[in-house]
């Protein structure tokens, strides 16, 4: 599971996705989600006490205690847990889709980072290559 499985689940369709950094920065998602096309901003860390998602979610699957790390499709536990996680997922990524930005608006703001941020070129790059068409 990632950011973008959560925008995806939380019904916005993701164009392109990118993060930039290593073990922590920006990601960034061109999205369509509420009638409106835009760019959605991000940041990651590395462990669960810097990064919101794997905080929230680390390394679950969906399954039930009895089929922990290998859940079953047939059992009523693990669909009821996967059921539970896909709506985690989805609120999870629903609180993102209130901040779709222009592209303008992102460039603003990166650019306002290039002088400390090591990725904020690269990202600047990355979105003026891409097309909202």
């Amino acid at each position: 599971m990632s950011y973008q499985e959560a925008l995806e689940a939380a019904g916005a369709t993701v164009h392109q996705f990118k993060e930039f950094g290593s073990y922590q920065g920006d990601w960034f998602a061109l999205v369509t989600a509420k009638g409106e096309t835009g760019w959605i901003q991000g940041s990651y860390g590395s462990c669960s006490g810097c990064d919101a998602f794997e905080g929230e979610f680390n390394y679950e699957r969906g399954e039930c205690d009895q089929h922990a790390y290998a859940p079953r499709t047939e059992c009523l536990g693990c669909q009821e847990a996967k059921r539970k996680l896909d709506a985690r997922l989805a609120d999870f990524g629903k609180t993102y889709l209130d901040c779709i930005q222009t592209t303008d608006a992102v460039l603003k703001i990166l650019q306002e980072n290039v002088e400390w941020d090591d990725g904020a070129k690269e990202a600047i790059d990355w979105v003026r290559g891409i097309s909202l068409t």
